[in-house]
């Protein structure tokens, strides 16, 4: 008996001792330290409400003021990942939610980006998705909408591969959470002004956006919402500029893309999906400009919506043999 109760005494010292330490580790982060004592007592709370409120505050209504507070915000946020991630990301909410207004991203514009561009590295982060999916998931949501209403497209091409980045990885945990945000961010590269100045970017989220759509845990989740990453990845893929950055890898969307439209499932729920994604391949297959960039174009592409038939290709620079089946294999890592 004495021992056990010696022992049970010796683990709550150590846990004691542990926790006393992770604070202290914490309040001696520079970047915390550095706060104003208000705002960094909000911080090491944890408390996402706190948070704001002290940047309100402290502010004054000064939005270049609010602004220069939430940068330095996220900052601490950002150095507190490897010791408390759930602190981590309540923290990088709050930071975010504070430079959606217009008049803070208008007064102070660098400050919004250093904001959202340190957001999108901390929900992307592996350590912060599994300790809070679900609220990851919802702070690349706020995080990309910020980006959205600042009219930087290379910052919201940035935001949305890190966004669909997570997407996928909380898909096992959170479907619906992961197929809307996969929506957001094909929705948001979608733009004209963001695909063409960012094609590469644009692919790679309608790559992981398309590996998603193809999973039946996600169309059991949200069929309407994968039909629309279908018909949106298709879209995107098929214009020049995007199918010119990788056009094995738009050819791979679009398989996938084709097979999640014509899943029972997404069909009874939007029953003209398949045809619409049909009709946006067999439109691709016919386009001069993507049969300049891949002479097997056209016959990839029917193989797609004609997998028993036999196809000819032709071979051009060691062009690759014709996609047979709907694929889900990796993608591009985001920048």
């Amino acid at each position: 008996m004495f021992n056990l109760r010696q022992s049970t005494i010796l683990r709550i010292a150590i846990f004691t001792f542990a926790l006393g330490f992770t604070v202290a580790a914490q309040a001696q982060t520079p970047s915390v330290q550095s706060l104003p004592p208000a705002l960094r007592a909000a911080v090491l709370s944890g408390n996402a409400n706190a948070v704001q409120a002290a940047i309100s505050t402290l502010s004054g209504g000064n939005p270049q003021q609010a602004g220069a507070l939430a940068a330095s915000v996220i900052s601490a946020a950002e150095s507190l990942v490897a010791t408390n991630p759930q602190t981590a990301i309540n923290v990088a909410s709050a930071a975010v939610q504070s430079v959606r207004a217009t008049t803070v991203q208008q007064s102070s514009p660098q400050q919004t980006q250093t904001v959202l561009t340190t957001a999108a590295r901390i929900f992307v982060n592996p350590a912060v998705q599994q300790v809070a999916p679900a609220l990851a998931a919802s702070v690349a949501t706020s995080t990309l909408q910020a980006a959205q209403t600042t009219a930087n497209s290379a910052l919201v091409a940035s935001v949305a591969t890190a966004a669909v980045t997570t997407a996928e990885k909380v898909l096992t945990t959170n479907p619906a959470a992961a197929v809307q945000l996969a929506a957001t961010a094909v929705a948001a590269v979608s733009s004209s002004s963001v695909s063409s100045s960012s094609p590469t970017q644009a692919l790679q989220v309608a790559e992981t956006a398309a590996r998603i759509a193809v999973q039946p845990v996600a169309q059991n989740a949200g069929p309407a919402v994968v039909a629309q990453i279908a018909t949106g990845v298709a879209n995107l893929v098929t214009t020049p500029t995007v199918y010119q950055a990788s056009p094995q890898a738009a050819v791979s969307v679009l398989a996938n893309a084709y097979a999640a439209a014509k899943s029972p499932t997404v069909t009874a729920a939007v029953p003209g999906a398949a045809t619409s994604v049909s009709q946006t391949i067999t439109a691709a297959s016919q386009n001069t400009a993507l049969g300049q960039a891949n002479a097997s174009n056209a016959s990839q592409l029917n193989a797609i919506l004609n997998p028993n038939q036999p196809t000819t290709t032709t071979t051009i620079n060691d062009a690759p043999a014709p996609v047979e089946t709907p694929v889900n294999q990796g993608s591009s890592s985001p920048n």
